[in-house]
């Protein structure tokens, strides 16, 4: 009796995990082969039980590769995922840094454009820097010139007064020889005309004044011997002053003045005098108005004014409107006190006319006549294209040139009655 393997068809079936990929397993069994057998059908049967154990070890290898084959296919699977997630990621940060070279080159776009902007700018800032350089250079050399003309003008005017110094000498010198003749004293410029012919500053000494005043004569209008006691020309003072100002007197004799309300006080107080007030307009043309009388009180009555008739001139009456057929308001200023910004004597009850007006003068309510209100250097204004005022604050006399329009020179000056 012989032994031979064999595997069973069904267990071999079972022996295979459900998935296909696990280890099948075999039992070998030993078949019981009767006596009468013979030798060949045992050798076939051995054959049978070798290809059967070679199949079974074929099987077996292919079952193994077939399960090397699915792990090798899912590592290639993960690390083509992995591949594919870092390209993904790599893709991302490129197309970051994509963004980002783009970002900054239009940035270094701009500033390219703005460097360039920039660079013309101070290319035109250099050419302009170059230009003034020049024009200084012209104006140096302007200043130059003129320092040499006003070094003459100086050498001129230091003559001059070098002569006008002399001329006082000699006025002095005479006032010496005359002693304690009272009466032989320079009371106005009317009296140093006998001694000088000349424009200019003189001292007189008024009765009861304490020391010589100086004051600017004019020797050549109308026979000369005036005295000023107001000028305008050129602005160059200001004239919306205090009552204190105003009272002492201020400015330059040789330009533009007051001569002060105490000091013409002292002078009007002597004897009678006329007053004359020249007046020219910005075209050149030129005025005047002449009063017989002219006088003030003293300060304990506000220096009130007393002024005579208007005796002639063809600027008309624009103080006392008594020549002229306007009446404006009844703005007749004789006999009216005198007002500054800060001390209010006007006649009106609604505003300060001196503070509106801008000046220290003899208002009722208000004015026809306002020769110490602003300097304008233009003759119309408060219109279009010229300087703007809401009131009528500047150099006025109504009755020759209207509202509105500001003379360029006046002068007011006395001389004794005929």
């Amino acid at each position: 009796m012989q032994c031979v393997c064999a595997v069973p068809e069904e267990e071999d079936n079972k022996g295979r995990s459900s998935d296909g990929r696990g280890e099948p397993s075999y039992e070998l069994k030993c078949l019981q082969m009767g006596d009468h057998h013979d030798m060949a059908d045992s050798a076939n049967t051995s054959d049978k039980c070798k290809r059967r154990k070679v199949l079974y070890s074929l099987n077996n290898h292919r079952h193994r590769l077939r399960l090397c084959c699915t792990i090798l296919s899912w590592v290639v699977l993960l690390s083509l995922t992995s591949f594919v997630i870092w390209l993904h990621l790599r893709m991302e940060g490129l197309r970051t840094e994509k963004d980002l070279l783009t970002d900054k080159v239009l940035k270094d776009a701009q500033l390219l454009a703005s460097l360039q902007y920039r660079t013309g700018q101070l290319v035109s800032e250099k050419a302009e820097l170059d230009n003034r350089l020049t024009y200084g250079i012209c104006e140096i050399e302007k200043l130059q010139n003129t320092s040499v003309v006003l070094r003459t003008r100086l050498n001129d005017v230091s003559k001059d007064l070098t002569d006008k110094g002399s001329t006082l000498r000699t006025v002095r010198d005479r006032l010496i020889m005359l002693g304690g003749c009272d009466n032989c004293l320079i009371r106005d410029c009317s009296d140093a005309k006998v001694w000088n012919a000349l424009d200019g500053v003189y001292p007189i000494w008024p009765r009861n004044f304490t020391n010589a005043l100086y004051v600017y004569c004019d020797m050549s209008s109308e026979g000369g011997g005036w005295t000023l006691i107001q000028r305008r020309l050129d602005g160059s003072v200001k004239f919306n002053r205090s009552w204190l100002d105003y009272r002492d007197g201020f400015g330059d004799l040789s330009g533009e003045l007051w001569i002060g309300n105490e000091n013409l006080y002292y002078l009007l107080s002597q004897k009678d005098y006329r007053l004359r007030i020249d007046l020219e307009d910005w075209d050149g043309n030129r005025s005047f108005a002449e009063y017989d009388t002219f006088r003030i009180e003293s300060e304990e009555d506000n220096y009130r004014l007393r002024l005579g008739t208007y005796v002639a001139g063809d600027a008309g009456d624009s103080m006392t409107g008594g020549n002229s057929t306007f009446q404006i308001f009844n703005r007749d200023l004789n006999n009216m006190q005198f007002s500054t910004v800060d001390r209010d004597n006007d006649a009106s009850t609604k505003q300060n006319c001196a503070r509106q007006y801008k000046g220290g003068w003899w208002y009722k309510d208000c004015y026809s006549a306002n020769l110490n209100g602003l300097y304008y250097k233009v003759g119309k204004y408060g219109v279009k294209g010229a300087p703007s005022s809401p009131v009528q604050d500047g150099i006025e006399w109504f009755t020759w040139t209207g509202w509105y329009y500001s003379l360029k020179a006046v002068s007011m000056k006395v001389k004794p009655a005929l």
